[in-house]
């Protein structure tokens, strides 16, 4: 099985809305990539752009190549397009199975990225690194020493790892966890408000290589401890641009169906679009402007505020 070796970690069919509309006739249609500051700017196709070998391929004992992650993104993908095509430029009301796919998308795109992957990687790693320094102390250990190493508990749930499960979200994180993230991030999704903001003015909404966002403006507020964002909070927002047009912003406030965003607010979601870029984002022309790149405080969505 030698084909599907190029990968995408962002969608070819969902980067195509980006697509310039002043694409030369004859000419494949391009978008328009910056990296994170700026400075460097490039025209790609959208097959060409975000993209590894091999990414979500699971790999067997006997190199035999799985492709069942990546079918089942490309389906959901196909879900996505004829949803964004069918009814969110039309600001039509979604059925419950659409509104599934819709929140499954966005848990994907959130939990397929390298940088996610690295993420995972690095954190496991850790505890990797502490079970093959026991098992090496372990060789050489006296019975007497073994015996005097403090018994842990049995975890509450009643689950452990073992070392081939801790290696394998080393060595294949998103085959891994990619999977099980989605499925426990989507009841969750689901039971969130979905606004949809659609640009009213002159001004458009940008993506990234990490176009799904968690943020939540409160966090500050909160010990050092709990800063991180988590669905939980009744302040997170979920991002996700569809289209130039329009941003998904999943909630908590009551902010349910599609609402106008100005260009006020439409460049305040561009600004946390490319802040939390991990080296490039995308717009459909090449113009940027200097407030997406403005730190500020702390980045807010002007969604639901």
């Amino acid at each position: 099985m030698a084909g599907h070796k190029k990968q995408h970690f962002v969608p070819r069919v969902y980067l195509k809305a980006w697509c310039d509309p002043a694409t030369p006739k004859g000419q494949e249609p391009y978008v328009w990539v910056f990296s994170k500051d700026g400075t460097h700017i490039r025209r790609k196709s959208p097959a060409n752009l975000f993209a590894e070998t091999d990414l979500y391929t699971i790999r067997a004992e006997d190199s035999s190549r799985n492709l069942v992650l990546e079918r089942g993104l490309s389906q959901l993908e196909g879900e996505f397009a004829s949803i964004r095509d069918t009814c969110l430029e039309r600001t039509r009301m979604l059925s419950h199975q659409q509104h599934a796919y819709l929140c499954a998308f966005v848990a994907a795109a959130r939990a397929r990225t390298p940088a996610l992957r690295d993420h995972i990687s690095a954190q496991w790693g850790r505890a990797l690194a502490m079970m093959d320094s026991m098992r090496e102390w372990a060789k050489t250990a006296t019975p007497e020493q073994k015996l005097a190493v403090p018994r842990i508990g049995k975890p509450a749930n009643g689950q452990t790892l073992s070392y081939d499960e801790v290696k394998s979200m080393v060595d294949q994180p998103l085959q891994t966890m990619l999977r099980p993230s989605v499925d426990a991030q989507l009841p969750i999704l689901l039971k969130m408000d979905l606004a949809l903001l659609v640009a009213t003015g002159s001004h458009r909404f940008i993506t990234s290589d990490s176009p799904c966002v968690w943020l939540d403006p409160e966090a500050y507020k909160r010990p050092p401890m709990y800063r991180a964002p988590g669905l939980a909070y009744p302040t997170i927002e979920v991002s996700l641009p569809v289209s130039p047009r329009q941003l998904i912003l999943l909630n908590w406030r009551g902010a349910d169906g599609y609402f106008p965003a100005e260009d006020s607010m439409v460049d305040e979601c561009n600004r946390v679009t490319r802040f939390h870029c991990v080296e490039s984002f995308v717009n459909f022309e090449n113009a940027t402007l200097p407030v997406w790149f403005d730190p500020g405080i702390e980045p807010k969505h002007a969604g639901t505020h």
